[in-house]
């Protein structure tokens, strides 16, 4: 019964929370847009947006055969220019959405690994990458790679290009006339318009103006009522029309008589504007803006989606505070790192051949020679090398995975699935794979120097460079590391200045990043190593102490210090002598979970006073247990009664 108790408690508990939360709690969608974060895990799109998000599950029966086109973006949920293109890609989505019966916009987080397939099967080799599919498009069609622009309405444009392009080759044919009226006999306008149309409104504009198109798109659901777009190229109509500027509107009725539409401006919201003015004034009724439906009205929670989000927040209380713990690298990082690149961005690439071949060689060749790694770890790596050198001259891309999973598979993979730790962000979008990718660098930068003075002093960065060019998948910081090693690199003309130049490229890197919308809030981005954790490393004036920042990077990213928190032994190197920090490391792990600042004293007191206080109760249950045992000898005149 106190069991069945317990539990009833426990439901009585979450009920009142429930009911408290569920009807007190309206979420903004602000709040929804965080909590859906919280419970997809990766993702830079969600339920708030205007955005159709595409998977592999749904991509090609969602995209080919239909009415609509698609623009489609393919972007990596941990790439920094990805996070910065989002909100353009969000606007432009609710921009347009009026025409999603004519183009969608939608898509894909490569991030994803059930997603790995599918960005490789559309040679998508860089983030954020566009492609366009036309209507009615056939599984064979791998999409047009479209030019992002700066900006919406430029995106806008090149939409409008592609859609009147398509209407042009015969495709499209639900869609709205777009392409321009060019005949010069007005009489044609009402060729093949239906009967229940009783007003033409023509667009008058240069031929580079895309606001007649904008404007049709926006407007073309409403009834009694047809757009249509003039070139200022056609003279004939302008003149008989009498219009004079562009852009300009003309009405034209079923008995060709025409009048002028007065714009107050000339935008797009203007022409919209005037146009339902006057529609209202002919009593033609309009829809409601589909842009202001309720997806902003306030939402309740389920009660599984409480559940999840309570145990995120639970996670979340339970996080270990890295930030106190100093300048440490974790093996877990770098492994994540490694095996992030290995199975998701090389393979992402159809075909590895010329210098992207040469180039993933040689991430293997300094990955063998200078990362810190177990036996087993350099065994998978050693095979998975050779298997690729026998290919001479190039690589599928899914092969290179094949020959990883073949060497590193079942529950003894060498590369685990823990979760980041030095690099783990406030939230799923933050730091992760391109934190790792640094710390990996700068890993393999100071290893080479402390194993081997004499080697050539641009190995591991040649070979990071090539990596960077060739597989690093945000396209911005490609170009930005690409432009860094162009304009210094070939000035390093020793190890110890390889190590330096990463170094000052990564705190270059900081310094253009910092108050980025990318910036994790936590942890901002600094000039590196703090004076907290490095107090030596600058100069009275505040300029750097060389010497001192070697010496602090050689203690940071040198293999005897660094933390094997969360790894199985036998993937510990066997020459790595650092038991006894690391136990003293998860000494303080262990504190900082308590939460209570307990040291191992106080545990230890608590302990005894725990195994003392058992014993006494033990003692107390044998006591009770021989008093009931305890029976009173019968005498006889207990029986016949005294005498």
């Amino acid at each position: 019964m106190a069991k069945f108790g317990g539990i009833r408690f426990v439901i009585l508990t979450l009920l009142s929370v429930l009911n408290e939360r569920t009807s007190t709690l309206s979420l903004t969608p602000a709040d929804r847009r965080l909590y859906d974060d919280l419970k997809a895990g990766r993702g830079l799109y969600n339920n708030d947006d205007k955005v159709t998000v595409l998977n592999v599950t749904n991509f090609k029966q969602s995209v080919y055969g239909t009415r609509n086109a698609w623009i489609i973006e393919f972007y990596n949920s941990w790439c920094g220019f990805c996070h910065r293109f989002a909100p353009i890609w969000k606007s432009l989505a609710a921009d347009i959405y009026d025409w999603k019966d004519v183009i969608t916009v939608a898509a894909v987080d490569c991030a994803n690994d059930d997603n790995n397939p599918l960005c490789r099967e559309y040679e998508i080799m860089h983030y954020p990458m566009l492609k366009f599919f036309p209507a009615n498009s056939k599984p064979d069609h791998m999409g047009v790679t479209v030019n992002k622009g700066k900006n919406v309405e430029e995106i806008r444009t090149t939409v409008i290009e592609l859609l009147r392009k398509e209407h042009m080759e015969g495709r499209g044919a639900s869609w709205p006339n777009i392409t321009p009226y060019r005949n010069s006999d007005i009489k044609n306008l009402w060729k093949h318009v239906p009967r229940s149309v009783k007003f033409l409104i023509l667009i008058f504009e240069d031929t580079d103006s895309f606001i007649g198109t904008e404007v049709m798109l926006d407007l073309h659901k409403l009834d009694r009522v047809q757009l249509r777009c003039v070139p200022s190229q056609n003279e004939a109509v302008f003149k008989l029309m009498g219009v004079s500027t562009f852009p300009s509107m003309v009405v034209v009725e079923t008995d060709m008589t025409t009048f002028p539409l007065t714009v107050t401006d000339k935008t797009r919201e203007s022409f919209r504007k005037t146009i339902k003015t006057f529609l209202s004034s002919r009593h033609i009724s309009i829809p409601k803006d589909e842009l202001l439906k309720s997806h902003e009205a306030p939402q309740t929670m389920e009660i599984a989606d409480l559940l999840s989000l309570m145990a995120a927040e639970e996670e979340s209380k339970k996080k270990i505070d890295i930030k106190q713990m100093g300048d440490v690298v974790f093996y877990v990082d770098l492994e994540r790192a490694v095996s992030y690149s290995l199975k998701h961005e090389v393979p992402s690439h159809k075909l590895i051949s010329g210098e992207a071949f040469t180039a993933l060689k040689d991430y293997l060749n300094i990955l063998l020679k200078y990362f810190p790694m177990s036996s087993r770890t350099m065994k998978v790596l050693d095979n998975l090398k050779s298997s690729i050198l026998k290919h001479t001259k190039e690589i599928r891309g899914e092969k290179v995975l094949e020959y990883l999973n073949k060497f590193d598979d079942g529950e003894d993979s060498v590369f685990t699935s823990h979760d980041w730790i030095g690099c783990k962000g406030s939230k799923p979008q933050y730091r992760g794979y391109p934190c790792s990718l640094w710390t990996l660098f700068h890993t393999l930068t100071v290893n080479a120097v402390i194993q081997n003075q004499q080697l050539d002093s641009l190995e591991v960065l040649s070979a990071m460079l090539g990596y960077i060019t060739y597989f690093f998948g945000c396209e911005d910081c490609s170009k930005h590391f690409q432009e860094m090693a162009s304009r210094s690199m070939h000035e390093v003309s020793s190890p110890r200045e390889s190590v330096l130049w990463l170094w000052r490229a990564h705190n270059e890197a900081n310094k253009r990043l910092s108050g980025d919308s990318t910036e994790d809030p936590e942890h901002v981005k600094i000039q590196f190593p703090s004076h907290n954790t490095c107090l030596l490393c600058r100069n009275k004036d505040d300029s750097w102490d060389v010497d001192e920042v070697i010496n602090h990077l050689n203690q940071m990213y040198g293999k005897q210090n660094i933390s094997y928190l969360g790894i199985k032994k036998e993937n510990i190197p066997s020459d790595v002598e650092s038991v006894f920090a690391e136990n003293l490391l998860l000494n303080e792990v262990e504190k900082k979970q308590i939460g209570w600042n307990f040291n191992i004293f106080d545990i230890s007191l608590c302990v005894v006073l725990y195994a003392f206080s058992a014993t006494i109760l033990i003692l107390i249950c044998i006591k009770f247990v021989m008093r009931r045992g305890y029976r009173k000898k019968l005498y006889i005149h207990d029986i016949l009664g005294k005498v």
